[in-house]
């Protein structure tokens, strides 16, 4: 059997994780990368992730499958995972796999919506006027309650002045800007990695 992990993940982390791939010199982990916003059609992702976690099990039998998803993806995830064998992300989603689920908690106070740039970037600005996406009406029907959004900044690929100031254009709430290392995402993706391969 082979040491080689394979992980189905939604596209949100694709530069975080390129990062922390390279960073700490991992070879054995291929990404099956997925598009972002499958959450906001659970039968879709549901449907995807069984899809996938086939395809890959199809290609190699002894494939080690994980999925790059938070555990509040989909709703069943806890259930979904453990019919298929599968080990899941430990915080709840993309944002909470960076700073934890209780640190992500406190930051949501007063009305704070909290992002990173690739979040805005790929599920604000990549899907804007697509017929898929939304219109600005609709961002600022689900978005504009906040007071403020709060994006935090690895640096890997911060989002440009012009982008912050697109996204403000889209909701009317102010963006400010919080500064992280990705030790702790790299812990939980570490983590992963290493369940997937204790599982075999």
């Amino acid at each position: 059997m082979s040491d080689k992990v394979t992980l189905i993940g939604c596209g949100i982390f694709q530069e975080e994780v390129e990062h922390v791939l390279k960073e700490m010199g991992v070879e054995d982990v291929e990404i099956i990368w997925q598009e972002v916003g499958l959450h906001d059609n659970i039968e879709k992702l549901e449907e995807v992730l069984s899809g996938e976690t086939d395809k890959a099990r199809e290609k190699d039998s002894t494939a080690r499958v994980g999925l790059l998803y938070g555990m509040a993806c989909l709703p069943t995830m806890k259930e979904f995972a453990a019919a298929r064998g599968l080990k899941v992300l430990g915080p709840r989603n993309c944002i909470a796999a960076m700073v934890g689920d209780a640190k992500l908690k406190e930051l949501e106070q007063a009305r704070t919506l909290v992002a990173t740039p690739g979040w805005l970037r790929k599920m604000w600005l990549g899907r804007t006027g697509t017929a898929s996406g939304w219109q600005v009406d609709d961002y600022r029907i689900n978005f504009g309650r906040y007071d403020r959004i709060l994006m935090l900044d690895s640096g890997i690929n911060p989002l440009t002045d012009e982008e912050i100031i697109t996204c403000y254009d889209l909701v009317q709430v102010p963006i400010e800007v919080m500064e992280i290392n990705l030790d702790y995402f790299w812990k939980v993706f570490k983590d992963l990695i290493e369940s997937v391969k204790e599982a075999g």
